[in-house]
């Protein structure tokens, strides 16, 4: 809240026509979240960049939340994923009068992607035909990747001494069942879809339980994941997991943690007068920019910085990424839409 706060506070310094910070709640116990928009005439055009960082892991050198120049190099979290494109903007904003353009700050993206949804849903995107998503790109272009689809369930029985194993609820092999099956049914789509989106990455993350050799456990939490390809059905992947699910008869329930879905700019040509010269990419990564996308805005991903970077110690991003990002910016922002 404190980072949208002073984000409202300072694009108002840029005299928008509307600027409006807005309250999100979110599920699953999680404190509310915001964005902040600023438009200027008619919003054809946004601008987007995430304000939410990943918790801080070990091994940092620098302080992760002071911005530290090393060289050519800016360290700090979420520097790379992706607050430089923050300041890019807001650099340009200070060279550039805007045309029907509008910058959407918004939180969330990395813990559930909640917000944005709520952004759509409030009808603030209605004349936007068109939207630079800011990730790490290193400032190329991205054109489409993958969705994603994350499960967890909870197995439960009386637990008890393994010599009674025979006649006693066991759910750790119960989830092992299961994780077989949804990797299975993984494997027999490795050669589905085009380079270099092949296959469902099918991800079997978590099986953890209380039992040991000798103990059959009481409880036992299993935790998956696939990435269906561009084109791909993912509300399809989700019935086909749930009917693995409820061919074993299990008395629990299938919890869908994530289901987002894939991305495939709707023309790109239209977007060429924003990046001219700029080299097209496919991404390894999800973005939002695919909640655009099926709200019917023509959107790509570009931003400074390098994936690699993201979600790890000594994060940082080249100053020479962020010079080239706000130029493009700026000339977004004052172009509008094309």
């Amino acid at each position: 809240m404190a980072c949208a706060k002073f984000l409202k506070s300072t694009l108002e310094t840029f005299s928008p026509d509307v600027l409006k910070m807005v309250t999100v709640p979110r599920s699953r116990g999680k404190s509310d979240s915001a964005y902040v928009w600023a438009s200027w005439g008619t919003p054809k055009l946004v601008l987007n960049v995430h304000i939410d960082t990943v918790p801080v892991a070990d091994g940092w050198i620098t302080d992760p939340h002071v911005l530290t120049r090393k060289d050519t190099l800016l360290h700090g979290l979420g520097s790379s994923d992706i607050k430089g494109a923050a300041a890019c903007i807001l650099a340009a904003l200070e060279v550039c009068t805007p045309k029907d353009a509008a910058i959407l700050f918004s939180g969330d993206e990395e813990h559930g992607s909640e917000v944005m949804p709520a952004v759509i849903q409030s009808g603030i995107l209605s004349d936007t035909k068109r939207a630079i998503v800011c990730e790490p790109t290193n400032c190329e272009v991205g054109r489409r990747h993958r969705g994603m689809l994350a499960f967890s369930t909870e197995f439960s029985g009386r637990g008890g001494h393994s010599s009674l194993a025979d006649i006693t609820e066991r759910p750790l092999l119960d989830a092992a069942r299961l994780a077989s099956a949804v990797g299975d049914y993984g494997d027999t789509f490795k050669d589905f879809g085009t380079d270099p989106y092949k296959g469902l990455c099918t991800n079997i993350g978590l099986i953890k339980s209380d039992g040991a050799y000798n103990v059959i456990p009481t409880q036992t939490s299993l935790k998956f994941s696939m990435r269906p390809p561009p084109g791909d059905d993912v509300r399809a992947r989700r019935d086909a997991v749930q009917a693995i699910y409820d061919g074993f008869g299990f008395d629990g329930a299938l919890d869908v943690l994530v289901e987002l879905l894939p991305f495939e700019t709707r023309n790109i040509e239209a977007m060429s007068p924003y990046f001219k010269g700029i080299k097209i990419v496919d991404l390894p990564y999800w973005t939002e920019a695919a909640l655009m996308s099926e709200a019917g805005i023509n959107a790509v991903v570009f931003g400074p910085g390098d994936v690699d970077q993201a979600h790890k110690p000594n994060e940082h991003v080249p100053i020479e990424h962020l010079e080239i990002a706000a130029e493009v910016y700026r000339q977004a922002i004052e172009r509008g839409a094309v």
